[in-house]
């Protein structure tokens, strides 16, 4: 079996749990299962040559645990972003395309102090964006098919958040 093989079948693995994110409507539940997702997906794309989301990855995961645990401060914001900028700067070429997965965990990075699951929700869409983008220049096919799904079910999740909302405001 090749490295890329292998690689693939981590992607798929981390695409099942990238599409189900969409549906989740609490931070609890979308970190846990991200966590997961960030532990595959940075198997894959190390096994596929994709450097810059292996980086982003595990800073990311970092920062979930870290936010399971406290609610993220501007300075833990300003530290994970900077320290995600270092190591990006450090380990890629520096291609517009390489800075794309940190685009992608700015994005959660700044939504995940809200109180709101629908700011989060949307970080989380604004990064599955960057990363279809990403996927496509790795012409990672499969991921690049559930980062358009997983839009998709983020999309039914907010209006899911926002019917939820409705429902429970006073009349």
């Amino acid at each position: 079996m090749s490295i890329i093989t292998i690689g693939r079948i981590f992607s798929l693995l981390a695409c099942i749990l990238m599409v189900i994110i969409g549906w989740l409507k609490t931070k609890k539940a979308i970190l846990w299962t991200q966590n997961l997702q960030l532990i595959l997906f940075s198997i894959s794309y190390a096994c596929l040559g994709g450097i810059a989301a292996v980086v982003s990855n595990l800073v990311s995961l970092l920062r979930n645990l870290i936010c399971l645990k406290w609610n993220l401060n501007n300075y833990l914001k300003v530290f994970f972003i900077a320290f995600q900028a270092v190591f990006t700067f450090i380990t890629t070429n520096n291609t517009p395309i390489d800075w794309l997965p940190f685009a992608a965990a700015t994005m959660i990075t700044l939504s995940l102090s809200s109180k709101n699951d629908l700011i989060i929700k949307l970080g989380c869409i604004g990064s599955t964006i960057c990363f279809g983008l990403y996927d496509f220049n790795l012409a990672n096919w499969p991921v690049l098919f559930f980062d358009i799904f997983s839009f998709i079910t983020s999309i039914i999740g907010v209006f899911r958040i926002l019917k939820a909302q409705k429902e429970s405001a006073p009349i």
